[in-house]
């Protein structure tokens, strides 16, 4: 468990940073956009659609490290005021439910990738791309909260019989 442990910071250290990448990269391209079109009348055309496949890959790449690091969206508030033993019941409970939406995501999110190589499926906008170009930013994501959620199964499981304390908790 250790090794996989290990393995996902890394990966997810790496997403991480690459969607930082991602941000500065999309809001430089932004800025230039805006100067381009009210200085020279000369807006990128590109821009908008490039706005749009980086937000999602955005949303994939920082999913599973949010998770990671217990920043993800989490309310928290009956867990503390619940005897322990019942909040790591739900602690234990809710991992159990992201661990199975996140399979079944990653089984679907795989079909439908497949599907659209398969049948050569193309996005026509500014650029024209092959669809799972786009559609493979959601398995892959899914494929990492998988992980994350059985090393929080795990975490959970031989941790003490308490909720967690995480991320921007109060």
């Amino acid at each position: 468990m250790r090794a996989l442990a290990r393995f996902y910071d890394r990966v997810t250290d790496a997403c991480g940073a690459l969607a930082a990448v991602l941000v500065f990269g999309v809001t430089a391209l932004i800025v230039a956009d805006v100067l381009l079109r009210n200085m020279l009348r000369a807006p990128l055309g590109y821009s908008v659609e490039l706005s749009e496949y980086t937000m999602l890959y955005l949303t994939a790449l920082t999913a599973p490290w949010l998770l990671k690091r217990g920043e993800h969206v989490r309310i928290d508030l009956l867990l503390h005021r619940v005897p322990a033993i019942v909040g790591w019941l739900c602690e234990l409970f809710c991992d159990l439910i992201g661990l199975a939406l996140s399979m079944l995501m990653t089984y679907y999110g795989v079909r439908v990738a497949i599907a659209s190589i398969e049948s050569g499926t193309k996005l026509v906008k500014q650029f024209t791309i092959p669809e799972w170009w786009i559609l493979l930013a959601l398995p892959l994501m899914f494929a990492l909260l998988v992980i994350g959620f059985i090393l929080r199964l795990h975490a959970c499981w031989t941790g003490p019989r308490r909720p967690r304390v995480e991320g921007a908790q109060i």
